[in-house]
């Protein structure tokens, strides 16, 4: 079984396909802070994994703001 957790959700799709894994995904509900959304990506990470029946993994995911840095600095 890959061990895919703490990735982000892109990443640990692409390492379960290649090792002929299927996948189903629940987004949790964070209790992450939603203000300030200025010069910030949502990215999507894997905080749980559970192997199922029939080589399946079921995933549970959170969304995280990555603070991105504009071209001076700010």
């Amino acid at each position: 079984m890959p061990d895919v957790l703490a990735l982000p959700l892109s990443e640990a799709v692409k390492m379960l396909q290649a090792a002929g894994w299927d996948y189903q995904v629940v987004r949790i509900s964070s209790a992450y802070r939603h203000d300030n959304t200025d010069n910030c990506r949502m990215e999507e990470y894997v905080v749980r994994q559970q192997e199922l029946a029939d080589h399946r993994m079921l995933l549970s995911t959170i969304m995280k703001r990555r603070k991105e840095v504009l071209e001076h600095g700010l």
